[in-house]
């Protein structure tokens, strides 16, 4: 994730990314938003700023400037990113747990039917000698 971030310039198709998974996560940085000024592209721009994809969203006029915290979203990245995999697996196992269930009561419901089914008439040949 941080090699990502380095590439940001905010022109390349990683810059487009970084871009819209701020904006989608409400995060900044990929710790946190401090991150951004050991980037190329801080040092490049030279205002002290983050990209405007860190400002929260509530904040119309928002500029990036670090010396405004309370316009900007803090948290990082990977802890956003990280909390909602975490709840994607969640639901995945509840899913999985319950064809689990399904399955296991179809096998026993076919298990009680076979085993209360009327003798076919059939006995079965015991004796090992055919003549």
């Amino acid at each position: 994730m941080h090699s990502v971030f380095e590439k940001y310039d905010g022109k390349n198709p990683e810059s487009a990314v970084v871009d819209y998974l701020q904006e989608q996560l409400h995060c900044c940085g990929v710790k946190n938003y401090s991150d951004w000024t050991t980037t190329q592209w801080f040092n490049s721009t030279g205002n002290n700023s983050v990209p405007l994809s860190c400002c929260r969203q509530d904040m119309k006029n928002c500029t990036g400037h670090l010396d405004q915290l309370q316009e900007l979203n803090t948290r990082g990245c990977a802890e956003e990113l990280e909390s909602g995999l975490q709840s994607v697996i969640s639901y995945a196992m509840l899913v999985i747990l319950g064809f689990a269930i399904v399955k296991f009561f179809g096998m026993l419901s076919v298990c009680v039917l076979t085993c209360k089914r009327e003798d076919s008439g059939y006995q079965p040949l015991y004796s090992g000698v055919f003549a």
